[in-house]
């Protein structure tokens, strides 16, 4: 499948699934090769590959980025109040259902992902020209790396690649210097 993707007989397959922290789409750890090489074998085993990518922006909802949190405020706001007025119960963030690693993460992402779909969805509504291509986002995750620090073992940078067509230039990582 690496292979087939890096030579553009595949396309990626969109992520969707209801834990992805940032919505759907194709999902890369910004700068952190070892660390999606580390994700890929616990999820696929001796399947696992890596392929890295050279990403335009585009119009990004950056997470780090004050307004973009600002808009998520609104979003959990006008979805609390959807499902309330629905019955519906409002997700919530869990730890790994094997208990792996550090049980305050709650890496399976709920809430989050429902919560910034809603969001594009928003902004849609109020701008309809407006489409983000990408959602960026930092992370904490893991155990703190010596005690009492803040930075955690597996802090990283997520990009969820909405618009697939800004992924100029995919390698595999293995063959880059």
């Amino acid at each position: 499948m690496k292979n087939k993707i890096l030579y553009g007989l595949t396309k990626f397959e969109k992520s969707a699934n209801r834990y992805d922290w940032l919505g759907s789409g194709v999902y890369f750890w910004e700068n952190d090769i070892q660390r999606a090489q580390s994700w890929a074998e616990e999820m696929h085993g001796k399947r696992a590959a890596v392929i890295g990518a050279k990403i335009q922006l585009g119009h990004c909802f950056d997470i780090s980025n004050s307004s973009a949190k600002e808009i998520l405020r609104i979003a959990y706001a006008d979805l609390c109040k959807d499902l309330i007025n629905s019955d519906a119960a409002i997700p919530v963030n869990r730890p790994h259902p094997k208990a792996k690693g550090n049980p305050d993460d709650n890496v399976l992402r709920y809430l989050d992902r429902v919560v910034i779909e809603h969001a594009m969805i928003l902004v849609g509504d109020n701008e309809p020209s407006l489409f983000y291509d990408t959602v960026r986002a930092p992370f904490q995750e893991g155990f703190p790396v010596y005690p009492g620090s803040a930075f955690r073992e597996h802090d990283h940078i997520h990009l969820c690649v909405r618009n697939a067509e800004l992924l100029v230039d995919l390698f595999d990582p293995e063959e880059v210097d």
